[in-house]
């Protein structure tokens, strides 16, 4: 009878979450969107002679954006 039982749970599984008697206040709570960079484009900023800044080609990890000035983080 005890293998019975056994059997039916295994084959049945778990309850799902929402059915237990026993969440945490907390369990509803999920973790947001993470916000990075979409690529990086390997470039750092930089004043051109006789030009404004501009983005150019420098090593990996760094990105350049020109926005209302030019900007430059690692990613």
């Amino acid at each position: 009878m005890f293998a019975l039982l056994l059997g039916l749970r295994l084959a049945v599984g778990a309850p799902a979450p929402g059915d237990s008697p026993y969440l945490s206040a907390l369990s509803d709570i999920t973790a947001g969107d993470a916000l990075a960079t979409p690529y990086c484009n390997e470039k750092t900023c930089a004043k051109e002679p006789g030009r404004g800044p501009a983005c150019v080609k420098s090593g990996p990890g760094v990105t350049c954006t020109i926005k209302t000035g030019c900007f430059s983080t690692t990613c």
